[in-house]
């Protein structure tokens, strides 16, 4: 019998460094972020992701979806590259990498002092009243806008 157990994929951090990224903020690392050894906690790693992604969203204008539509969550992937460490801020680059029927997946890089700790991979689904339904076309179009160089 072969057992054979696929691994996923890593993601291509030195493709998501050369990337020019259209929106890039500034998180602050809060004191209350540490952990008990003294660097960002995974949790707040991903909260500051999170912030990005706000920002993001914030940043390029996205048109409301309206129609009882909306944005969830399916996947989330994150790798953790170096420490963080308080105090300090994060860059957070964000960017579309793939745009699908009903979902569209964004890629981020989290920076302190220019250098690459955090590396994101966030896949969101539109969904409606029964279940996902097609990015509207005015979505479509302003993240068409935003998007970066896929590594696959």
């Amino acid at each position: 019998m072969d057992l054979h157990v696929s691994r996923p994929s890593r993601i291509d951090r030195q493709h998501f460094d050369a990337i020019d990224f259209p929106i890039r903020v500034e998180v602050p690392i809060r004191f209350d972020d540490l952990d008990v050894l003294g660097h960002v906690n995974n949790a707040a790693a991903a909260a500051i992701l999170q912030e990005g992604r706000v920002a993001f969203n914030q940043s390029a204008a996205l048109p409301s979806l309206g129609s009882g539509l909306r944005p969830v969550v399916a996947g989330l992937r994150i790798e953790f590259a170096l420490e963080l460490h308080y105090p300090g801020v994060i860059e957070v680059c964000t960017g579309i990498v793939s745009i699908g029927r009903t979902s569209f997946t964004m890629a981020q890089v989290g920076r302190q002092d220019g250098r690459g700790a955090l590396y994101g991979e966030v896949t969101l689904v539109i969904t409606g009243a029964n279940g996902p339904a097609p990015i509207p076309d005015e979505l479509r179009t302003a993240i068409q806008q935003l998007r970066v160089p896929s590594p696959r």
